[in-house]
């Protein structure tokens, strides 16, 4: 199903956005763990579904990149936790996190090979964030640290 009319993904964006969580990513490491997997995976997949791994290294997004390696596989996201950790390991090796232009560089300066499997990266967590936002949403559900109603918490098929 595609990203965008993924009925899971739609009620879990709602959330965030209901929640201000998306203002608040720069206090991500003050979040509780039922915050951060919903706002760091609504981050991580608007990130890389507009604009890929390129474009969520080089905002923001990138300095909590590392920590959602961790988020990813604590809602039982493997997959997507290894793509993402592989992502992080072709994507300047060596560039301090936060330092957003010299990622941007480091990208743009890739070798071909290297940018191609970064996009092959893409691809594969573009399959898999269906099963990805049915993890958080199932995670998030047998966790009492996200208040929302309790119509929400009806798994929509």
């Amino acid at each position: 199903m595609a990203y965008e009319s993924d009925p899971i993904a739609s009620k879990l964006g709602e959330l965030v956005l209901s929640l201000s969580l998306h203002y608040d990513l720069d206090s991500f490491s003050d979040m509780n763990p039922a915050e951060q997997a919903l706002a760091g995976t609504w981050e991580l997949a608007n990130e890389i579904y507009n604009g890929g791994f390129m474009q969520y290294f080089h905002n923001s997004s990138g300095r909590r990149a590392k920590p959602m390696v961790d988020v990813l596989r604590s809602v039982g996201a493997r997959q997507a936790a290894e793509i993402l950790e592989s992502a992080i390991v072709l994507a300047g090796p060596g560039t301090p996190w936060g330092d957003e232009l010299n990622y941007l560089a480091a990208i743009k300066l890739m070798p071909p090979d290297a940018r191609h499997q970064l996009s092959g990266l893409e691809r594969k967590l573009y399959d898999d964030i269906d099963n990805v936002h049915s993890l958080v949403f199932r995670y998030l559900s047998e966790r009492d640290q996200i208040d929302a109603p309790e119509e929400f918490w009806k798994e929509t098929k």
